[in-house]
């Protein structure tokens, strides 16, 4: 029986440690099936070494420290206990003996548990600081204050930064809980408040050369915490000046430096204290630290700011500003970026709308935000097939540069039957999303609906660019859940009539369910499903971590991801694109993005990920970046060179958004290199604003393909235009300049600035939204749409620089209100200088602008844009009421009202005009 007691122990504890490790050892063989084994073992040896020296040297100095004071606890409970039980004199020593073992034994475990605890959270935090700090890359650019290459300020001093708060802290507070035991003890008494009084303090030798090895050690870490807080002060933040200022400078720095040599002093009078029995060595330094602090470090800066700096910030902080200005340029990448002066207002003739013809290829009337209900109701074919977004992206077709819309058919397991959802459904059935719904930015049906480029199940192209042989989406942006593929279920493909086409994955990816394997996953998931399910072979293979954000952020977490992923077409086989960025809080004098917390901020790695095996490859397209560097010489043979990368795949680098958006914020106010000019907020700018669901919104940063001034073929661009800022009582719509983002070949990355003359009053886009509903005619047509049955939808308006000028485009879609109706197009405004058209398509809309003659904007696959054609009413069509309510019924019916309305205007102004004849007698 007692031996079964122990094989039941022995099994609780091993059931115990496998259940405890199962995590990690799932972790492991995920890392390395996708080949990083670098980036799962890097972290946790670092970690552990950290911890474990961290931990030793804490451990040494805890124990050292109680073990010395041993004897005086022991003393003082022995004393109590004797006290309240009243023990014999003879029994003294064995209790003593006892307690001493005990204590000690205590004391170590306590001191191991104290020690490596705080190391064990210091090196859970800061293990890449240590090996940044190893493996420091220099920037070849040093701030300008102390002169040191940012790279101090970056690698350096956040490593500094974490060893003096992995050891100040917890010797602090060792040291104060030895003075509270000294003082309880009766070791140490205080006689007078006036420490520097010769008797004030009473101490025992032996706890004055305890005390002041203590606080000499924390003298020389705070001699040491003084000097790092030297280089904190580039940090600072005073009045209109983000890094150290004028008061910084002149106040704080010299503060910070006698604050230096006096911990430094402290540390010399507490080793001298430990000869002599004069115990102001030891508190004459703490008093006078702290008045220094008070005084110098604290009061005096904020008398200078106030009385000194306010007065005259301009002139005092205008050097000041001007590092603020440089090295917030630097931080966001703006000083890389060429302004070029647009005139505007050149006339747009027949001939360069010809050279332009591929930016009039591609004038998007497809919004994304009425695409997206689109593809849902017209491409989603089942309810637990979903579009989560609309990717933007660009392919030759033809040997034409065209803008393509992409959205990713997903498997939404939760939309499935409740009844469906099933273990073996939810795990083994339904395991891929399939495809990809694809439309040109132009190409609109007679309808008013996108013309698919890539449609169905299984997907079908006319364009052998777009066609699409591997497309199955195991790893997408919904695909939340962890799967087992290869089972003895074929996996649910598509629907296909009355029966469903099925398939077995052949990925490359996916941990193989071995006998060990099958009981660790089943302890890390707390599931007897791997050994009772009979589906479950020896070739299946468990996929975990499917979501991709998630994917990428569990192999390499210190990189920041971009929110919007995006899908290509490679070659047949689907693959994602993720922008992934360093990012960093130390550089000197830059300011903080709003919300983020980063004031250094680049584009360095493009993460690409197969949909339908989970392979994933980390670019390095920013070999500048001594961020990336570094974490290249801390993970070699991570990161991939972009000369490795398919030339088919780098075709589609798009310039991201989110740091498009960054950069286009902190410009705002960063365009403005003039100190007095920045001081004083003269030429701050805003973001181009444009009318939706009838309110003012910022106009979002637009994909498009156009041709630059200066060049001569069209590129796919991302752009922006900006406005003068606004405040309460003075509202500015007028544009003042745009900056487009080039992402073509050699031009990748290029950053342009687009300025208007300032003598020149340039529409913005609000003020064409305006000129739209100030037209009597424009907003007559969509006031009568607007009623009640239907509502008008206004896509993005589009300002597209040509020829040295603005056509400004906006899509307008009708919907019915009626439940998951479509929105369809129905008309294309077109603004150019004074003019202003709306008629049903985009070529007419240019021949009303430009007269005849005017290139006609193509769509592949198609001689002619289709036209958005509106019925024509007849005669039999006017008697019959329409079999449905849709926007189309809708708008021959009101086109139908209008003609009414037009033959009673007629009507009336005849009559009108009988009553003015003067009668004549016969």
């Amino acid at each position: 029986m007692h031996r079964f007691a122990k094989f039941v122990a022995a099994l609780i504890v091993i059931g115990s440690l496998l259940t405890a490790s199962s995590g990690l050892f799932e972790d492991w063989l995920w890392f390395k099936d996708l080949g990083y084994t670098q980036l799962f073992w890097t972290p946790i040896l670092s970690k552990a070494l950290f911890q474990a020296v961290n931990g030793t040297i804490l451990f040494i100095f805890i124990a050292g420290t109680l073990l010395s004071v041993r004897h005086a606890i022991v003393t003082f409970v022995n004393e109590r206990l004797r006290l309240r039980l009243r023990l014999v004199q003879d029994m003294n020593s064995k209790v003593l003996s006892l307690s001493q073992r005990r204590v000690t034994v205590w004391l170590l475990v306590i001191s191991a548990i104290v020690s490596f605890g705080v190391s064990f959270v210091a090196g859970f935090t800061g293990w890449l600081d240590v090996l940044s700090f190893i493996h420091a890359t220099s920037f070849g650019q040093v701030d300008p204050i102390f002169g040191k290459d940012l790279s101090f300020y970056f690698f350096q001093l956040p490593f500094l930064k974490t060893l003096f708060n992995a050891f100040f802290g917890p010797l602090f507070l060792l040291t104060l809980i030895t003075t509270i035991f000294y003082v309880v003890t009766g070791v140490l008494r205080f006689h007078s408040s006036k420490l520097w009084q010769k008797g004030a303090v009473e101490i025992s030798a032996s706890a004055r050369r305890h005390l002041a090895l203590l606080i000499g050690i924390l003298f020389v870490l705070k001699t040491f915490g003084y000097y790092l807080d030297i280089f904190q002060l580039l940090y600072s933040i005073h009045g209109h000046v983000v890094g150290a200022g004028y008061t910084d400078l002149t106040a704080t720095l010299p503060a910070l430096k006698i604050l230096v040599l006096l911990s430094a002093l402290g540390f010399i009078l507490a080793c001298t204290s430990m000869g002599f029995k004069d115990s102001r060595l030891l508190t004459l330094p703490v008093v006078g630290i702290i008045s220094v602090a008070i005084l110098a470090y604290g009061i005096f800066p904020t008398l200078l700011q106030s009385f000194v700096v306010i007065p005259n910030e301009l002139s005092k902080e205008q050097p000041y500003i001007q590092n603020e200005i440089a090295l917030t340029r630097f931080g966001y990448g703006l000083d890389h970026i060429s302004e070029i002066n647009y005139p505007g207002n050149t006339p747009i003739t027949i001939s360069a709308l010809k050279a332009d013809q591929g930016t009039l290829n591609n004038i998007r009337l497809n919004d994304t935000r009425p695409l997206m209900q689109t593809f849902t109701q017209k491409q989603g074919i089942r309810l637990y097939y979903k579009f989560n977004d609309i990717d933007v992206d660009r392919y030759m077709v033809n040997g034409e540069y065209r803008q393509v819309m992409i959205g990713p058919r997903e498997i939404s397991t939760p939309d499935l039957d409740p009844k469906a959802q099933t273990f073996v459904n939810m795990r083994f059935k339904y395991t891929h999303g399939y495809g990809v719904a694809a439309s040109f930015a132009n190409a609109v049906t007679s309808e008013g609906l996108p013309s698919f480029a890539v449609k169905d199940i299984p997907p079908v192209s006319d364009f052998p660019e777009l066609k699409i042989t591997e497309p199955r989406i195991y790893y997408g942006e919904l695909t939340n859940d962890w799967v087992v593929a290869d089972t003895a279920v074929k996996e649910f493909d598509y629907p296909q009539g009355d029966t469903n086409a099925e398939n077995s994955y052949q990925g490359k990816t996916g941990i193989p369910l071995t006998p060990f394997n099958k009981l660790m996953l089943s302890l890390s998931h707390g599931t007897l499903r791997f050994y009772l399910a009979n589906e479950v072979t020896s070739s299946s293979k468990m996929l975990v971590y499917r979501n991709i954000k998630e994917r990428v952020q569990k192999l390499a977490p210190f990189l920041t991801y971009d929110s919007d992923p995006y899908l290509v077409i490679d070659g047949g086989h689907l693959k994602w694109i993720i922008d992934a960025y360093t990012t960093s809080d130390a550089l000197p004098y830059s300011n903080q993005y709003p919300g983020q917390g980063y004031n250094y901020i680049r584009n360095s790695v493009k993460v690409v990920v197969d949909a339908n095996d989970g392979t994933v490859d980390f670019y390095a397209i920013d070999s500048k970046d001594p961020i990336l560097e570094t974490y290249m010489k801390i993970f070699p043979g991570v990161f991939k060179d972009l000369a490795s990368m398919p030339a088919s795949l780098k075709s589609h680098l798009r310039y991201p958004e989110t740091l498009f958006t960054v950069q286009s914020t902190m410009l705002k106010t960063f365009h403005m290199t003039d100190p007095s000019v920045f001081y004083n907020k003269e030429d701050a700018w805003d973001t181009a604003k444009e009318l939706f669901s009838a309110k003012p919104q910022d106009v979002a940063p637009y994909y498009t393909i156009m041709k630059i001034p200066g060049e001569d073929k069209p590129e796919f661009v991302l752009m922006l235009p900006f406005t003068p800022a606004s405040s309460e009582t003075n509202t500015r719509n007028n544009m003042v300049a745009w900056m487009a983002a080039r992402m073509d070949g050699q031009h990748y990355g290029e950053l342009s600035l687009f300025k208007l003359p300032k003598n020149t009053e340039f529409d913005g886009p609000l003020q064409i939204e305006s000129r739209i509903d100030q037209d009597p005619d424009i907003s007559k047509q969509l006031s009568l749409w607007d009623q009640k049955g239907s509502s008008v939808v206004r896509g993005n308006l589009l300002a597209l620089p040509i020829g040295g000028n603005f056509l400004y485009v906006e899509p307008i879609y009708l919907q019915s209100d009626n439940g998951g109706s479509i929105p369809e197009m129905k008309r294309v405004v077109l603004a150019y200088q004074d003019h202003l058209v709306m008629t049903d398509n985009l070529g007419s809309a240019l021949t009303q602008l430009f007269g005849d003659g005017t290139p006609q904007p193509t769509t592949p696959g198609q001689s002619t844009p289709a036209p958005v054609s509106v019925p024509v009413p007849t005669p039999s069509t006017q008697a019959q009421a329409p079999t449905g309510l849709n926007a189309t019924n809708i708008t021959s019916i009101i086109d139908q009202m209008n003609q009414i309305r037009t033959l009673l205007d007629n009507l009336q102004t005849q009559l009108k005009g009988l009553q003015s004849t003067p009668s004549q007698t016969p």
